[in-house]
């Protein structure tokens, strides 16, 4: 693990009312979220992808560290699980770990990548923590993505994450619950589809996502996540349109809007199922100002800050 960065950022002064992200990491004996950084970008590479994304995740904790503090808050920063060398397999194992480990000391871990290779290392994680604790419970995947990222290959790759996913489900007897938001046509071939439809996957093309079609979107995503017990969550920037996410491996042309995700993803933390989010393929290399890595950012804020259930 590497936990090198330094949280740092403007001090405005004292009081609790000047508080940015930063001034409270790692303050607590204990928190309500974990972060960890994910920092590879090898699955991209075997993917043929476009690499860089290894260096995201302390890239992201600086956009993370200045923004405000509205509401008491505890959070952890455990480090960034490093890839080296071509070792992806042992990262993603770590990762597992972290994640598991997050969870059983009653932390939220939200996982801050790095190629989408993250994915089923989170997955593993959550896996590993439900069978050590409530076996019986159901794990759904919500991912945003314009891919499936169901690929078959030799080996793992940023493409391969969730049908690795469904393989280790089917080697301990468990259901496999994966949802995939943002789905382009342009971008899955006839294969991923079949394999998709195989699997019994659900997923919801990219051109349905509009404000207009809320209602439905909301009731599709009731309809996943009432058959669950608990969630995972992951981002793949690239479901985002190049013009507000243009550090990625593979920049959508079309992507879906940033103020309909903010409701399809507050309706699903409304659920109280989510345990893990992870966001993924954010690529320093290829962003403009940094504006993807605000995105992850962001996105990773306003998880925290949703006002609780009963609030």
């Amino acid at each position: 693990m590497d936990q090198s960065f330094q949280w740092q950022g403007r001090h405005d002064g004292d009081g609790a009312e000047h508080m940015r992200i930063f001034h409270l990491v790692n303050q607590s004996d204990s928190a309500d979220f974990a972060i960890l950084g994910f920092s590879s970008d090898e699955g991209v590479r075997r993917n043929r992808g476009r690499t860089g994304a290894a260096n995201a995740p302390n890239l992201i904790r600086q956009q993370l560290a200045n923004l405000p503090i509205h509401v008491p808050i505890r959070i952890q920063d455990m480090g960034t699980v490093v890839c080296v060398d071509s070792g992806l397999e042992k990262a993603q194992a770590e990762l597992a770990d972290q994640v598991e480990l997050a969870l059983q000391q009653g932390m939220q871990p939200i996982v801050l990548g790095g190629g989408h290779e993250i994915a089923f290392g989170s997955f593993s994680g959550i896996f590993q923590y439900v069978q050590n604790t409530q076996p019986g419970q159901k794990i759904g995947i919500i991912n945003f993505d314009a891919h499936f990222d169901l690929r078959e290959a030799e080996q793992a790759t940023s493409g391969t994450p969730f049908l690795q996913a469904a393989k280790l489900s089917e080697q301990h007897g468990k259901a496999f619950h994966y949802l995939c938001i943002g789905v382009a046509k342009h971008s899955n071939t006839q294969k991923l589809f079949q394999t998709a439809d195989r699997l019994g996957c659900h997923y919801i093309f990219d051109d349905e996502i509009e404000m207009g079609h809320l209602a439905v979107l909301k009731n599709k995503l009731d309809h996943f996540i009432d058959a669950v017990d608990v969630l995972y969550v992951t981002v793949d920037l690239d479901v985002f349109a190049a013009s507000i996410a243009p550090g990625v491996s593979a920049p959508a042309v079309k992507g879906i809007d940033l103020r309909i995700f903010e409701h399809l993803m507050k309706h699903i933390h409304d659920s109280g199922k989510i345990k893990l989010l992870d966001i993924a393929e954010c690529n320093p290399h290829f962003d403009q100002d940094n504006i993807t890595a605000r995105l992850a950012a962001f996105i990773a804020y306003q998880y925290m800050f949703y006002p609780k259930n009963n609030q």
